[in-house]
């Protein structure tokens, strides 16, 4: 995983605010956390670190809205699986990162959690305008969405250490075109950290 010091310099200018972020999680299911287990990607650090990321946003009181492809799409995810099981556990989420109650799951079509769900409309509703984005995978779901949300007005902040890909140079690579394009590069600390005052408000509240 990369660490703060190695992630691309913030051209944005955007400052995170619990108050208007939403926290997107992408793609964490079993099927998929096993498949780049098995070709080496750091999936420990990435449960761990997302994990971090929603209880922290829960604590805070920023949404968490889980993305997850329909089932058919399967490898087109570009998450290559030979030899899969075709079991039914494979749909479930990886048990770190599951859905609580609160939290939203929207099935998208395309690999842009904004593609035919309903994500948009539910972030107006909720006056959300920040999206931290957060799964897999780095150069396909992660960039896509993260472009998706800034052709729609919005200010996406990729955690990058709480993201994954088949390489390290890929997940560098994704990490470098959302810095040069569409959003800002962040890290698990450094969002935990801004969500952690605004919990700490909301319990004294």
């Amino acid at each position: 995983m990369p660490t703060p010091a190695m992630l691309p310099d913030d051209t944005t200018g955007w400052t995170l605010d619990p108050v208007r972020a939403a926290l997107v999680v992408l793609n964490l299911q079993r099927r998929f956390v096993r498949a780049l287990d098995q070709e080496g990607a750091p999936i420990h650090q990435l449960l761990t670190n997302t994990c971090r990321l929603m209880s922290a946003a829960r604590a805070a009181g920023v949404p968490v809205i889980h993305s997850v492809p329909v089932r058919e799409r399967g490898a087109a995810l570009h998450v290559r699986q030979p030899g899969a099981p075709a079991d039914g556990g494979g749909e479930a989420f990886a048990e770190e990162v599951e859905p609580r109650i609160g939290d939203a799951v929207l099935t998208a079509r395309k690999h842009s959690a904004f593609a035919r769900t309903r994500l948009d409309s539910r972030l107006r509703d909720l006056k959300r305008d920040q999206v931290v984005i957060a799964g897999l995978v780095a150069r396909v779901g992660v960039m896509m969405t993260a472009a998706d949300a800034w052709a729609q007005d919005l200010e996406p902040f990729v955690v990058a250490d709480a993201v994954a890909d088949h390489s390290a140079g890929g997940h560098e690579f994704a990490l470098e075109w959302v810095a040069d394009t569409c959003g800002a590069v962040t890290s698990t600390e450094g969002v935990v950290e801004i969500f952690t005052p605004a919990a700490s408000t909301a319990e004294a509240v």
